[in-house]
């Protein structure tokens, strides 16, 4: 798990290029595409997220890149009432041309933009995407980016959020997030707040349970 921690979310420089350069093959098939070296780590890295989300649920994935998300419970689990957010406008476009029966629940947006009129899912996830910065916002420390991440994944969730992040002696530009102090901000603001560390030497999961 600790080399899937630390490939997991490595973006490649192309996922940030127009369309009009990309190989939209690549966009739309590659694991890499995504942050991984293949889909059976992808795979695992998600599943080892889903073990903490009740049988049934839906899910808005924030940074959801393609919405492969969807498509790994589809084919492993069942269908999935599931919605996305990332602003990586190739990614979103490759998703949606992909996964058409999700095609409207597939986002292109600032996830602290998020529309109105969104409709709340029982869990909110964000698998990764908070473990590099990729917004602007140089006035915003990566601790507070974490936590306002944090507030608008449980505002927009009924039953919880779980958030995947990097932690200890990094590579490649990882955030190295301080779980200790994640773990009290939350547990003083939220309550019900759960800590696995079990998942990598270099990576936990900050379960926050809302009933």
């Amino acid at each position: 798990m600790l080399d899937k921690i630390k490939k997991m979310i490595k973006k490649d420089d192309t996922t940030a290029k127009t369309e009009d350069t990309v190989d939209m093959s690549y966009l739309e098939n590659s694991a890499e595409a995504v942050g991984y070296d293949n889909r059976e780590l992808q795979w695992n890295v998600y599943k080892t997220v889903l073990q903490y989300i009740p049988d049934d649920s839906s899910i808005l994935d924030f940074g959801c890149g393609r919405g492969d998300l969807y498509a790994m419970h589809k084919a492993e689990y069942g269908e999935l009432n599931y919605a996305g957010v990332d602003f990586n406008e190739p990614l979103i476009n490759a998703g949606k041309k992909i996964y058409t029966e999700i095609s409207d629940n597939l986002i292109l947006s600032d996830w602290f933009k998020l529309p109105t009129n969104l409709a709340p899912r029982d869990w909110c996830v964000s698998i990764g995407s908070n473990n590099l910065r990729y917004d602007a916002n140089t006035k915003l420390n990566d601790f507070d980016y974490t936590i306002k991440t944090i507030d608008v994944m449980y505002k927009h969730a009924t039953q919880g959020i779980v958030i995947l992040l990097t932690s200890g002696k990094l590579v490649n530009g990882l955030i190295s997030h301080d779980a200790g102090k994640l773990l009290n901000w939350c547990q003083k603001k939220y309550g019900n707040t759960i800590l696995d560390h079990s998942v990598s030497e270099s990576g936990f999961c900050l379960i926050i349970k809302k009933i």
